[in-house]
This record gives C-alpha cells, structure tokens and sequence, in this order.
C-alpha cells in the first residue's frame, strides 16, 4: 500500500503537543538530546497533524506533534538559550488525523536501542579520527568524565567485549575489570574466577591486591600523589568510581618517601639550637601501643601571648559562628551535602590551627630535654606530627637531677584555650582530644556512656577492680615524685554519677545505668544506716561479699570524660574487662542522631551495611532522617568513632 507524504516547514511556535502521541512523556531531562541536535541537527523530522485554534479573528491553524514530542522540546530549549531564531521552522512530515494513531505506534515501536559495546566503540572512532574528549563532550551533551569512561570500556579486551554483547557479563563487571589496562589480567581475573568471585567489588580487590589505597593511607596523604607520581611511582585510578578512587602500585617506593620527609623533619628539629633534646627519631608509624614503651614528661603550659591569645579568641569566635549556621541549615531541613562538607572541612582546619597554638604553648626544663627526646611520624589523618617530651625507660632519673624540686611538678593541665589537658598524652597522640567532625557536648554524652558501661563491666570482674584501685594507690605510693600520672580510679574517692547526668540527659534510661543502679539498690537495703556500725559488719562480711561490694564501690569513681586525664588508662580497663559499647548503646535519636548533621547519619548508614540508604534517604528532611535511621541502624551494633574499641 503506498501511502502519501507531506513535507512542510513549520515555525516552531505553531507546533503542538497531542494526545494522540502514544508515548506518554513526563517532564524530563531533554539537555542531551537538545546538545545532539545542536551539533548534528534534526536528522528525523516531527510528524504532525493539522489542528484549527482560536477563536474568530484569531482562529488559525496549527500542527500537533504525534511522533516527535522530546525532539520539540529539545528545540524549545535550544530556541529559549538563544541558540535558534524566534521564527526557527521545524522540517515536519504530515499525516491525516486517522492515520495519527497508527503512524505514532509505528515509530515508538520496532527500534532497537543501540548497544553499549557499539557507543563505546564509536565514542572511540570519533577521538581516533582527531576529535578532542572534550569537544566529543559537548557534541552529544556529555560529560568529558562520562567520554573518558566510554574510551576506557572501548580500551577492554575484545573478548569480555564480545562476552557483554552476548549479556554473559554486566556493565558493573567491565567498569571493575578497567582496572586493569592488560588485556591478559582482564580476561585471568574473570576466566579463572569461581563465580563467587565475579562481583564487582571482589574483581576491584583482586586487581588491586597489593596496592595502596590513597583515600585509606596516612602515608599517601603525607608524601602526596604527585610526589609519588615525580619519584616514578605508579598511581591505578578508577574512572567509575564516584570518588575515582587511586590505587599505588608500589608500596616501598611510598614508604621509602615517606621515611626521607620524616627524616628531614627530624634533621630540623636536631640542628634547632633551642630545642635541644637528647634524640630525635622519625617513625613511619606510632599506636597507642608503641607510645607506651615511653615515659611522657610533665610540662609546663606558659600563658599565650597577646598575638596567641587574639588567635586563639579569633578561633573561638568563629567555632562558634559555624556551630549556629550547622543548627540553622539543621532546622532548615534545605542544607546540601556541600555545605556540611564546607562546615566540617572548616571546623577541622580550625580545630588544626588551635592544635598547634596550643602544642606551641608547653616547655619543658633544660634537664628535661637533656633526659628525653622527640619522636617525629605521621597521624592517622595524613599529617605531621612531632611528639615531644618522651623519655625512654632507661633514661629516667629522680626529679633532684632536673635541678629542681619534687613538687614543682605542674599541677595546672589546662591548655590555652582554657580546656583540660592530658597529663599522660603525648602531644598530638591524645584519643581525647575532640574529633573536629562531633560536636562537644556530643564528645561528653558519648564518654559518660562509655563510662557507665565501664561501671557496669566492673561488677563482676573483681580482679581487675582490685587492679585499678591498686594501680591508682601504687601510682601515688611507688611513682616518682615529680611525676603524678592521673588513673580512671578517682579514690579520695569522688563518685562520678553526676556529672555523668550532667553531660548525658538520657543516661538514666540506659542498661548501663539501670545494672549500676541495681547493684547499689541490692547493697543499700544491706548497708547499715548508723555510720558507727558499718565497720563492723564490713568486718564480718565474707570475703567474697567484701570484694563485690569493693568492685561495686570502685566503679562508681570511674570516670573517663573529657578532661579527666586519664585517657591511655580508660582503654587498658576497656580492654581488660571486654568492654563492647555495642552490648551497651546504640544510635537513637536521643543518645546521638539528633546531635549531628545529616551527612554523618548518612555516612553511618553507608559504614553499617549495604542497601541501608536506598530509599532515597539522602533528600529527606532531618527528622524524617533521624526516625529512618533509628530504626534501620537498631539492632546492628554501629559505634561512632569514639565508642570503638580502641586499637592499641
């Protein structure tokens, strides 16, 4: 049957959307389609049918689109940035009303999409011909991250190719093999895989076994990427990664960098005629339990100076400032993931300018420095950090040696911002310090849970109760005079319970709390009420009772809050009696999901499981949030940093 058509050029304007177009379109991305079309034209014309409009004087014709509807808003969209004429003409293919429905039919049916492989090879082709990735880019409304992923997948091996036509592997599966450039090492880490081992993530860590990831390693932000790139190290950057996350390929040659900057921090600070230590090491890296092989010297904190002072007031100030926009976009509910990142990439560096204020604050005495020495690594965030004032074992002498008496020991531990400071932390190693990303009262509520679970832990672990309150005498009894490490055993004694209320309002309602509280209840009904007569019937106690109300009164001085100097003592007890904060507490709205922004409630859903933030969790409302995340994070025993068990 052959069927007449009508060509005709029609203005823009005078081109309809119809109801009989059978592809129902809904408001929607046309910037591609409109960028092919600027570059390449309109290689299809739109078919219509004729429609009368108006009224009287103004009854005139024009035409509906029936196939054809995304190229005319593609037009629209060109013709509204200016980039076609108001009286641009369409060129269109006329059809009679009756024939509408069918010809719209016919051309949303029997088209095959193009395949993958064939735009990966023709995205090819066109760069291979001389076209820029950027000029290939903007021809078909792309990103030039979005062509160099397409060049990369046409850059595979012609066999996994040959195998994703034939659909006997996924798209997921090539990005992760792209890993690879070798041919060979694509098609072993798929062929001789088990299938168990085909899943993205499993072929990403076969690939890179080996390797240092950048993103993870301390050492790789200390020496930098194109430090490590210069010495001819060789960096595997993943292009479908969101991140583009890199992988080094040559982990002594880092580790070699690494060493030579440390050592020439360390030569500095050796021929810096005012420090004056007895050595200077540089380490690669320094746990918690490396830095206990260390003896820390009591310094002294000198007041700052004016410019210090107006430093550290300067700070301050804009802590603060960033704290009440945090609670403004909080409220607002209309904050976007870049300006948590904004907020908290400032709250760190403001957190790292106060550090260093305040480490520049300690000195310590010229026989000091003659006895101990300074250790020069890296921190876990990349960074360089100089630890002075440690003295080896052997190198401890009496306080009389130092020329100076006993009890000029520094009793005042507050740093100059005017907060607590650890007595037994090595500058720059202090697990107290406040992490830049949780607020303070956060820290607080934090600690005062993980104290009452300490509490609760010592009830039934004597032995190490007896410990901690012997430690806490032998420290004071056997210690050296000028030197008085605090303990998480405060025996003059001063029980902790309010304060732990002060800095936790919810404390109370926790299974910490109430095993404490169930304990002292059991005994309070025993004790006698007339103080006269309580020491006889201690006396008369069994020893076995005696020792579990000794357990009980011991845990109730416990205290490892911020600021009670007793940092590196509160992880030894952790780890002695088995603590697990997880058998303890967990993130509800009250105890910490209401205390952070949105990107942390989110980043907690991402580190507990795969599949907890789909729902589109990351464009709700701060409350509709915190209640999602309650509940999806109940039961799967996620910890915040700082109720982690400590790695030492």
């Amino acid at each position: 049957m052959e069927l007449k058509k009508e060509l005709l050029s029609i203005k823009l304007g005078d081109l309809l959307p119809s109801a009989r177009n059978v592809r129902r379109h809904a408001p929607g991305e046309v910037q591609t389609l409109a960028a092919l079309i600027a570059s390449q034209g309109l290689l299809h014309p739109l078919i219509v049918t004729e429609r009368l409009g108006g009224r009287g004087a103004s009854r005139r014709l024009r035409f509906e689109v029936v196939a054809g509807e995304r190229r005319r808003r593609a037009l629209l969209l060109l013709q509204g940035e200016g980039r076609l004429p108001a009286d641009h003409e369409v060129p269109c293919e006329l059809v009679p009303p009756e024939r509408a429905l069918e010809v719209s039919v016919a051309e949303n049916s029997g088209r095959e999409a193009l395949h993958p492989a064939d735009e990966f090879e023709a995205f090819k082709a066109m760069v291979d011909q001389g076209r820029g990735i950027e000029d290939v880019a903007v021809r078909f409304g792309v990103t030039p991250l979005t062509v160099q992923r397409r060049l990369k997948l046409s850059a595979l091996s012609p066999r996994l190719l040959a195998l994703y036509r034939e659909d006997g592997i996924n798209l997921d599966q090539l990005m992760a093999l792209a890993l690879s450039d070798d041919h060979a090492v694509q098609e072993q880490a798929w062929f001789e895989a088990q299938p168990w081992e085909r899943e993205p993530a499993a072929i990403r860590r076969r690939l890179t076994a080996g390797e240092v990831e950048a993103a993870t390693s301390a050492l790789a932000g200390f020496v930098g990427i194109e430090a490590y790139e210069a010495a001819g190290g060789v960096v595997r950057r993943d292009l479908f990664d969101d991140a583009q996350s890199r992988f080094l390929s040559d982990p002594a040659l880092l580790e070699r960098l690494a060493a030579e900057k440390l050592e020439a921090h360390a030569a500095t600070i050796r021929a810096d005629a005012t420090e004056g230590w007895k050595w200077v090491e540089a380490r690669l890296s320094l746990d918690h339990k490396g830095l206990r092989a260390f003896v820390p010297c009591e310094h002294r904190t000198r007041r700052p100076n004016e410019a210090e002072s107006a430093a550290l007031a300067e700070l301050t100030q804009r802590d603060q400032e960033l704290d009440a926009e945090e609670e403004a976009l909080m409220d607002s509910g209309e904050a976007t993931g870049d300006d948590w990142e904004r907020i908290g990439l400032e709250q760190e560096e403001i957190e790292a300018r106060r550090k260093a204020i305040q480490l520049g604050l300690r000195t310590w005495s010229e026989g000091q420095r003659r006895r101990a020495g300074v250790i020069v690594t890296v921190s876990r965030t990349g960074d360089l950090e100089v630890i002075r004032g440690l003295m080896r074992p052997e190198d401890r002498k009496p306080a009389a040696d130092e020329g100076r008496p006993a009890d000029e020991a520094v009793h005042d531990r507050r740093d100059g911002a005017g907060r607590a400071a650890s007595a037994s932390t090595p500058a720059g190693s202090s697990p107290e310090r406040r992490e830049a990303a949780l607020p303070e009262s956060l820290a607080r509520r934090l600690a005062a849970h993980r104290t009452m679970a300490l509490q609760a832990s010592l009830l039934r672990q004597v032995p190490v109760a007896l410990a901690v309150l012997t430690h806490a005498i032998v420290n004071r009894a056997f210690g050296d005079d000028y030197r008085r490490p605090p303990s998480v055993v405060q025996v003059t004694p001063q029980f902790s319970g309010n304060a732990l209320k002060a800095a936790a309002d919810d404390l109370e309602g926790s299974a910490a709390w109430q095993a404490v509280e169930a304990a002292k209840q059991a005994w309070a009904a025993r004790v006698p009420t007339a103080p006269g007569d309580r020491l006889g019937w201690l006396i008369a106690l069994s020893s076995e009772e005696l020792l579990e109300l000794l357990s009980l009164c011991i845990a109730l001085t416990v205290n490892v809050l911020p600021g009670a100097g007793a940092a590196f003592e509160a992880n030894g007890l952790a780890d002695a009696v088995g603590l697990d904060m997880a058998d303890w507490w967990e993130p509800t709205a009250a105890s910490y999901l209401n205390h952070v922004p949105k990107v942390q409630i989110v980043q907690a859903l991402k580190e507990t499981g795969p599949g907890l933030t789909d729902g589109g969790v990351e464009s709700m409302k701060k409350e509709a949030l915190v209640a999602c995340a309650a509940a999806r994070l109940a039961g799967k025993r996620w910890l915040p940093v700082p109720l982690r068990k400590s790695t030492a």
